[in-house]
């Protein structure tokens, strides 16, 4: 007993090894010094149009939502242009597009122009993350590929959670929002120059084309594509109901925390802080315990996590209660994420890697359009609870939905296994 367990840390330690060298590691770094970047521009755009340029807090609102929109039609199209040209071409350039938005808003004083300029900026940021999520893909094994999805999410999740600080900490000293727009702008040039001189075009290892794929494995391929597609469809559906139930709470978290809670603007801000940095901290262990343990239960276990702290926030307020939802919700993400991620690709179509991680990110991203139009209705409409209560029945149908598709999986192979490379 006591040698099968040293075996599988001593595994662990160097599936570990493998995954903080190499492509892998040059890939995470690369993403997080470009959340950073973007995460820095999150709250200076709002209040640099306001008080600086005098623009109405439609005209933000618009400038908001133009970035997201764009950003999330066209990840399902730089994926599966991903699939095409490479991985490599997509990173580069939508980092040097995206370089030019920031630096640009330090220098135009017509409040609208901001509005082109995000959505140029929305189709760089558009195929960052289905790049590089496909060549983890392509990288790993199905078997150690949550972990590798793990470290990618504590990447992203560190950047998201120290771009706002950084940009406010910047403009304060500087006494300048110019300074922030400044400083994400040299932080994308600066990951658009890493990928230049690290990144190396990854191949998938066994899919090299129909050269040496006998007529035998075509004919396997063929009859297992409609279930591929089928299961795939089926997460896409998924991962749009569980982010618009997030989306639901987009508009009113804030507003619940200061007008129901009756907690400061600072301590919402550190709450925020602390809960994406643990969330982060945790995605690479969980992603580990996914390869493990296995990725259904995971995101079984997360959803139920996420269903039940949600169900929590219908209840009356109390600070206790309310901390254990938080916990809930935070280890639900953590739990889930890098195993949803994992097998997400396992259901992809053969070859379309690219295009089924962007295809994911597009449902997620529709969820998160459209579940705040609602949110606020809600809250105007039927009061504070009604959100939270949407929110938790949706999320009470995702794990239905759930358990109804991912033993699905279990009849799916899992395709050639990729070796990481150098």
């Amino acid at each position: 007993m006591r040698n099968s367990l040293h075996t599988a840390l001593i595994l662990r330690r160097q599936e570990t090894v493998r995954l903080l060298s190499g492509v892998v590691l040059r890939v995470v770094l690369i993403i997080g010094i470009a959340e950073l970047g973007f995460a820095t521009v999150i709250p200076l755009l709002p209040l640099y149009l306001t008080e600086h340029l005098h623009a109405s807090v439609k005209l933000v609102g618009l400038v908001v939502s133009t970035f997201a929109i764009v950003e999330t039609v066209f990840k399902t199209i730089w994926g599966s242009v991903t699939d095409r040209l490479g991985r490599r071409p997509i990173i580069i350039g939508g980092l040097f597009l995206s370089s030019l938005a920031p630096l640009l808003m330090a220098m135009l004083h017509v409040p609208w122009l901001f509005v082109p300029l995000r959505l140029l900026d929305g189709l760089g940021s558009a195929g960052l993350w289905p790049s590089a999520a496909a060549i983890l893909v392509d990288l790993t094994s199905p078997q150690n590929r949550a972990g590798a999805m793990g470290l990618l999410n504590m990447f992203f999740l560190t950047g998201l959670a120290l771009g706002p600080a950084l940009g406010l900490y910047v403009v304060g000293f500087a006494g300048s929002y110019k300074a922030g727009f400044y400083l994400a702008s040299a932080l994308l040039c600066v990951s658009a120059i890493t990928a230049c001189l690290v990144l190396r075009e990854v191949h998938p290892q066994g899919s090299g084309g129909e050269d040496g794929t006998s007529s035998q494995a075509r004919n396997s391929a063929g009859a297992i594509r409609g279930g591929r597609s089928s299961t795939f469809f089926l997460f896409l559906l998924l991962a749009f109901v569980q982010m618009f139930a997030a989306g639901l709470l987009a508009p009113i978290l804030a507003i619940y925390a200061k007008r129901i809670m009756g907690l400061s603007e600072r301590a919402i801000g550190t709450l925020f802080l602390f809960l994406v940095l643990s969330v982060a901290l945790a995605s690479l262990p969980a992603g580990w315990l996914a390869d493990r343990f296995g990725k259904r239960r995971m995101v079984l276990g997360g959803m139920l996590l996420a269903s039940a702290g949600m169900w929590l926030f219908v209840f009356p307020p109390r600070l206790d209660r309310l901390t254990i939802a938080a916990v809930a919700l935070g280890a639900s993400y953590a739990l889930s994420s890098p195993a949803w991620l994992a097998l997400v690709s396992q259901a992809a179509p053969p070859g379309r890697t690219g295009l089924a991680m962007g295809a994911s990110e597009t449902a997620q991203g529709l969820g998160l359009v459209l579940g705040p139009l609602l949110g606020g209705l809600l809250w105007d409409g039927f009061g504070y609870r009604a959100p939270f209560a949407a929110s938790a029945a949706l999320l009470t149908i995702g794990l239905i939905l759930s358990a109804l598709t991912l033993p699905r999986m279990r009849d799916l192979p899992s395709g050639p296994p990729g070796q990481p490379q150098g």
